[in-house]
């Protein structure tokens, strides 16, 4: 990784608990920049927009309410088609997270592995 660029992070998730974890995780990284975070796919889109960031990784959860993350994902690799999407969710359905990496997910985590999540992230060479 290029030591002189942060790897820019979005993060879409409706839970408060999980954007208090990851304001206060990502700190601990010092390669990785929280460039926006929202609670849903259309506010994440929203913010991206105003921001004008193109970011690195996106950190997505499933089920969200008017965007949910596989349409988010699917949104965000035709504006950023090098863009990063990692599954951030409680869903243990096995089909569910299938359709996510056909939407386009690199990887799915469960929501008690932010940590590994954000320990992957900070390894990526961009």
């Amino acid at each position: 990784m290029n030591l002189n660029k942060n790897t820019k992070v979005v993060f879409a998730d409706d839970s408060d608990i999980h954007h208090f974890l990851l304001k206060n995780l990502i700190p601990q990284f010092a390669s990785l920049e929280l460039v926006c975070h929202a609670s849903d796919g259309d506010e994440l889109l929203r913010m991206i927009d105003r921001h004008r960031d193109i970011p690195d990784v996106a950190i997505l959860d499933l089920h969200m309410p008017r965007l949910n993350g596989n349409l988010t994902a699917k949104e965000l690799l035709a504006r950023f088609p090098k863009i990063k999407i990692y599954g951030f969710t409680s869903s243990s359905d096995e089909k569910e997270r299938s359709a996510m990496l056909r939407y386009g997910f690199c990887k799915v985590y469960s929501k008690n592995q932010l940590r590994d999540l954000l320990t992957e992230i900070a390894s990526l060479s961009l």
